[in-house]
């Protein structure tokens, strides 16, 4: 019979790379930065990707166009955590394309996970002139 819990997906993190962990903190520390891409598998045939720059204790994550295939808000809260229990960062910044038709919703998605959008000009933009992306932090404390 059809008994025990739902069929829940697991998400595992992967990078390919897999650079080590001493690496990354070395390159890091050092005031250089790290590029790092995280391939989040949701089912069998759906991943969802994240561009990253890693740059001292900052992590910046590029939201691509396919943002939200489904359960990619739960992978995005375990790449947060990843972010924050291994990386030791500080800071997460999310940046995305202000002409984005679901802006307006991403918008949202981040502010309840605790983001709050950058002004321009703020120090922890990666270019001060910047005008066609938008920027949201999260700060870790």
């Amino acid at each position: 019979g059809l008994c025990g819990a739902p069929d829940v997906p697991h998400i595992q993190l992967q990078n390919h790379n897999k650079p080590q962990e001493t690496e990354l903190f070395e390159a890091s520390g050092r005031g250089g930065s790290v590029r790092i891409t995280f391939e989040l598998k949701l089912t069998e045939q759906t991943e969802a990707i994240w561009d990253t720059l890693l740059i001292g204790k900052r992590l910046y994550i590029q939201v691509r166009p396919s943002f939200f295939p489904d359960g990619s808000k739960e992978a995005f809260i375990t790449l947060l955590e990843y972010a924050e229990e291994v990386l030791k960062c500080t800071d997460i910044i999310v940046c995305l394309k202000k002409d984005r038709p679901d802006r307006a919703q991403l918008v949202r998605t981040f502010m309840y996970l605790g983001f709050s959008i950058l002004p321009p000009g703020h120090e922890l933009l990666p270019h001060n002139n910047d005008t066609l992306n938008l920027y949201m932090r999260h700060a870790i404390v």
